[in-house]
């Protein structure tokens, strides 16, 4: 609850943040010269950056992108893996062989150096981070639906479907898939804030949006450039735990989520 609580603060922020944020101007790239780099006051409750923009309408407007980037990531990648999953698992022979071999050589990168890599050469942007970390996320989806699907279908209630003459790819959607999807449906859950995480860290060094777009890596990186960890204090803190609370309430949710999901622990809560 907790979790879903804090998700919910930051998708309402998000679609309401030109209505919410103190200035919106600032919040969309407007700078104050004027007023750059003030600590929290009553005017700006998070202090303002180094071009006088109010932060909190920064991190507001900033919101909604971060919230994309993790939901896109997941959506193109989940897709994938469990298209291929299930058809290694199922189909197997050279496919299986084909499939598999692939996703491992794609599973021997870490899934930020692979992202890192993929990101540098589609070059700077939004979208490059998203297909990027999508690239890199969707062969974890194709190797957890296959060992699942490995499983299943070794199960009588397929091997009886089977002897009934059923039309294969029925087996697969109708009986083999909604029993595989439980695993993968709650590391999609958890990796909607690693790609928020990934995604704020390939910004960070400069493969994301470019300023003044109000993106929480991109906001990150200026403040460590400008020096200002200790000095401007604010300025990393509030964007910090931005970041923080939105993969919190994710990882939250997907612990959640196994919890209810998984018939072991169900059997074990109402046993206590």
């Amino acid at each position: 609850m907790v979790g879903f609580a804090i998700l919910v603060v930051f998708v309402f922020v998000a679609a309401f943040a030109p209505w919410l944020a103190p200035f919106p101007d600032q919040g969309r790239g407007a700078t104050n010269l004027g007023e750059k780099l003030q600590a929290p006051t009553a005017t700006h409750i998070l202090g303002t950056d180094e071009f006088g923009r109010d932060i909190l309408s920064r991190l507001m407007f900033g919101s909604s992108l971060a919230l994309a980037v993790g939901v896109l990531t997941v959506a193109i990648a989940f897709p994938i893996g469990v298209v291929l999953g299930a058809l290694a698992g199922y189909v197997r022979g050279v496919a299986e062989e084909v499939i598999m071999r692939i996703t491992d050589m794609f599973l021997a990168f870490p899934p930020i150096l692979l992202a890192f890599v993929i990101a540098a050469t589609l070059g700077r942007g939004t979208t490059a981070v998203i297909i990027a970390m999508a690239v890199s996320f969707w062969p974890w989806y194709t190797r957890l639906v296959h060992s699942q699907v490995l499983h299943v279908r070794s199960q009588p209630f397929v091997e009886a479907a089977t002897v009934l003459g059923l039309p294969r790819r029925r087996i697969l959607v109708r009986h083999i898939l909604p029993n595989t999807l439980t695993s993968a449906t709650i590391q999609a859950s958890m990796d909607i804030g690693s790609a928020i995480l990934i995604g704020s860290a390939l910004s960070w060094i400069g493969l994301g949006p470019q300023p003044p777009t109000p993106d929480w890596g991109v906001m990150f990186n200026t403040a460590y450039l400008s020096g200002s960890f200790v000095t401007f204090w604010w300025y990393s803190t509030f964007t910090g735990l931005a970041i923080f609370l939105v993969v919190l309430s994710f990882n939250l949710i997907g612990d959640a989520l196994r919890d209810s999901l998984d018939p072991k622990l169900r059997r074990r809560r109402l046993i206590v």
